[in-house]
């Protein structure tokens, strides 16, 4: 028999399915009215409604996402599903009873499960730029992932392609004449690549050096008849060392002058993927289109100084910028999928509290990892795994530091390709989650309360706590979230707490009882509680 605690726990709950715009079962609503409220949560229908995103998903996925409790999903890939656009794909998303947060198109407005527009993904990544001309000649195919300025940016260890290697030729434009005394080429030397033999180099169109390289990596450097002042520099290969392919690669040319400086040297520069000012224009044809929608943008966790991808001063100049272009915020970062680094995983909660921060009265969201199986992080069998403990303490980082939607990134490149790559433990674990966030969606997104509250381990362990006032009882999402793994016992401490009032844990079958102005609780590491105090 439940004990009355324990019903009334249960039965809350429940109401707050209700409240939040779901029915029992998890229906969504038709959306007439999308908008966002003070306390920076979403609403639709004037319900608030916290949303749980899938990415990228293909409608053959849509009932895996359902069944782990998702209601959400983002992002559309053109023709995904079979659709002739993202009209037809929203249309999929409905049947499926769920709620879109979309590419923008004209056609979507007013579409009851359109959600939100979203801007495309991560426009703050880095890429390097390059000032440098290097034409080629137009026999050459050009592989756009070795562009031909790397063999002027300074670092031998990369390279350009030249496809085909043999009677290649490029030129290396300057903005001002040089002289040199001598020049120099780096070689790649690897398996089944041609290697380029015998090179010329001309000096504004006249031949100055033509000479037979050895085959091997590393630099060959030669010295020029006699100093030479050019404004181009052009590099043709006459012969080659044949391979299995017909293409090679070039790491280096180099010019030096009279005091050993490479005169051809261009070092490349970083800047964003998309500029903020064009990410404001996209902004605004948005919302000039439909202003009955909000829009997202999600943006890498490189605002974030651990990651050092940004001087400080870039920083402080781009992320507000990007933030004026929307109105909810998120960012991605998978510390062991896209990393392997299990002990980053306090980022999650120092870079939702950062970005929070940034946002003002924006909603800010986190996308979350659910598996290995990156691309990036070496073989599969060195990878470590993504457990249900490290999906849970990332989602309550997140939502203790202020996020108001979660997102999930489901794909995985290893050992095969899927979109929805989630081992069978972790689906249950997404499920037992997202059904206690959308249930408790109503107290978490609820104004905070008057009382001061605060937690603290004995010693220096990472807790954080997030107090929320709801339908006359005050709510407490506690989180350990220290990377090293430490147990703790926390003391949590709320101004006007009556010594031997009992403190209900939710979905734990247990209770702690006050001592006067606290309680005291064990933390397991990562561990995730929530409680319950009637006011």
């Amino acid at each position: 028999m439940l004990t009355r605690r324990l019903f009334v726990g249960l039965f809350a709950g429940f109401c707050a399915v209700c409240q939040a715009g779901q029915g029992p079962a998890g229906e969504l609503p038709p959306i007439q009215k999308v908008a966002i409220n003070k306390h920076r949560a979403l609403e639709v229908n004037n319900q608030v409604f916290f949303p749980l995103m899938a990415w990228l998903q293909d409608a053959s996925n849509f009932q895996a996402v359902r069944d782990c409790g998702m209601n959400t999903v983002a992002g559309y890939w053109p023709k995904s599903s079979g659709t002739r656009d993202v009209t037809e794909y929203i249309e999929l998303v409905r049947k499926a009873g769920l709620y879109g947060v979309m590419p923008y198109h004209e056609g979507l407005k007013g579409h009851p499960a359109l959600l939100a527009y979203i801007h495309d993904d991560e426009p703050d990544l880095p890429q390097q730029v390059s000032d440098a001309q290097v034409v080629p000649d137009k026999r050459l195919r050009i592989n756009r992932s070795t562009p031909l300025w790397r063999i002027v940016d300074g670092v031998t260890h990369t390279w350009s392609v030249l496809d085909p290697l043999e009677g290649a030729s490029v030129t290396i434009r300057l903005p001002q004449p040089v002289t040199a005394e001598s020049v120099a080429v780096w070689l790649t030397v690897s398996k089944g690549l041609a290697v380029a033999r015998q090179v010329s180099f001309a000096a504004d169109g006249r031949e100055v050096l033509k000479v037979e390289l050895a085959n091997k990596a590393g630099q060959q450097k030669f010295p020029l008849a006699k100093p030479v002042t050019f404004r181009e520099l052009t590099f043709t290969v006459h012969s080659i060392y044949p391979g299995q392919n017909e293409w090679g690669s070039v790491g280096e040319i180099e010019a030096f002058d009279s005091q050993g400086k490479n005169v051809l040297l261009s070092p490349p520069r970083m800047e964003p993927r998309v500029m903020p000012a064009r990410v404001m224009e996209q902004y605004r044809k948005m919302k000039a289109g439909d202003p009955s929608r909000p829009v997202f943008m999600t943006l890498t966790g490189y605002f974030h100084p651990h990651f050092g991808k940004w001087t400080d001063q870039q920083r402080q100049s781009l992320y507000p910028q990007y933030i004026k272009a929307t109105d909810v915020v998120g960012y991605d970062i998978y510390p062991i999928y896209g990393w392997n680094k299990p002990e980053w995983i306090h980022l999650v909660y120092e870079a939702t509290g950062q970005l929070v921060e940034m946002a003002g009265n924006r909603p800010v969201y986190a996308w979350i990892e659910t598996s290995k199986g990156g691309q990036w992080t070496g073989a599969l069998e060195n990878q470590k795994d993504v457990l249900p403990m490290h999906i849970r303490a990332e989602v309550w980082m997140a939502i203790c530091n202020g996020a108001t939607a979660i997102g999930y990134f489901t794909h995985v490149w290893k050992p095969a390709y899927s979109q929805f790559g989630v081992p069978e433990e972790n689906r249950k674990a997404l499920a037992e989650i997202n059904r206690q966030i959308t249930r408790l969606a109503p107290a978490i997104l609820a104004p905070p309360p008057r009382q001061q509250v605060a937690i603290k381990a004995e010693d220096d362990t990472k807790l954080a706590v997030l107090a929320r006032q709801h339908d006359g009882a005050l709510y407490l999402f506690a989180v350990n979230y220290d990377q090293r793994m430490r147990k703790a016992r926390a003391t949590i401490t709320i101004d006007g707490l009556v010594a031997g009032r009992e403190v209900t844990v939710i979905d734990e079958s247990r209770s702690v009882k006050a001592q006067q102005g606290k309680f005291i609780d064990e933390f397991e590491p990562l561990a995730v509680h929530i409680y319950r105090v009637e006011l």
